[in-house]
């Protein structure tokens, strides 16, 4: 007859990196922070087991920091890249599949940190170095540019400038839809009050997609 396990503290063997970076992103999103020990203690163990498994804050942030960017697609970006070097396409064909593809991947980011403001404040500011995943997934980002004709640093630069936008605009998902209602002051705010009357439901999308079209057409410039 199997036995139920008794209450109590769940045993070190029964943590994983799942389960650790699941817990962490939890309580970034409740408390827009956490400690080793709030971690520990949400999991239900020590914090001596808990550093069984990672060996410190920082090793939780880029667990985090992989685990958000496997809902980030480049596959888009990769595809256009092998068209780029297998064809002598035209510039104004090359530029317009680049706007493209970047599209695709950035709607995607946008998506993938769009969970919570805590969270795309904390890893906006965590280094990669020790996120494989997310590292790959930058490298196919740079590489795709690289093979547009970037030059390797203006392949970052262009990833930096466009993720200071995504980042925002991730933020922006969670901001209340009546954010820009003057209310009571309407009377004195007339171009407010009708601007908001006319935004409908989806502004957030609708702003994500203008600044998106105008951001990638100004950078598309810079392409060779």
């Amino acid at each position: 007859m199997t036995r139920n396990r008794t209450a109590g503290r769940p045993t070190a063997s029964l943590i994983t990196a799942q389960k650790i970076t699941l817990a962490a992103q939890e309580l970034l999103s409740k408390n827009g922070d956490f400690t080793m020990s709030q971690l520990a203690k949400k999991l239900g163990v020590a914090p001596s087991s808990l550093y069984n498994h990672v060996a410190s804050r920082d090793e939780v942030l880029a667990g985090l920091s992989d685990h958000i960017a496997q809902g980030i697609s480049t596959h888009e970006l990769q595809e256009a890249a092998a068209r780029v070097r297998a064809s002598d396409l035209t510039a104004r064909v090359a530029r317009n599949l680049w706007v493209e593809a970047t599209a695709s991947w950035a709607r995607s980011y946008r998506t993938a940190f769009s969970l919570s403001p805590a969270l795309v404040t904390m890893l906006a500011v965590t280094p990669v170095r020790n996120a494989p995943g997310t590292l790959g997934m930058y490298e196919q980002v740079t590489s795709a540019f690289v093979a547009f004709g970037f030059t390797p640093r203006d392949a970052l630069l262009t990833v930096e400038a466009l993720e200071a936008f995504l980042l925002g605009s991730a933020t922006d998902v969670d901001a209340p839809i009546d954010i820009f209602d003057p209310g009571q002051r309407a009377s004195s705010h007339p171009t407010m009050a009708e601007g908001f009357a006319e935004l409908g439901s989806t502004p957030q999308d609708e702003a994500f997609e203008l600044g998106l079209a105008a951001l990638l057409a100004g950078l598309s410039t810079r392409l060779p």
